[in-house]
């Protein structure tokens, strides 16, 4: 257990460091959903567009359906 605290104390540092430097240099545009409407029409155009939700987190017989 030891090491393992050690590498998550050490490694989790760096990493939150190079990620607060990378978010000062990302410069974020207008939100909008056009890649879920695009992601749409390819499943569509492959023929692999099935109508379900996804993801399905639960089996429908626990989701109350009727």
């Amino acid at each position: 257990m030891g090491n393992s605290l050690l590498d998550v104390i050490v490694f989790g540092r760096n990493a939150g460091k190079k990620a607060a430097a990378k978010a000062k240099e990302v410069e974020l545009g207008t939100m909008n959903m056009d890649h879920v409407a695009a992601y749409e029409e390819e499943l569509k155009s492959t023929g692999a567009a099935s109508g379900e939700v996804s993801p399905l987190l639960l089996p429908k017989y626990a989701r109350h359906e009727r």
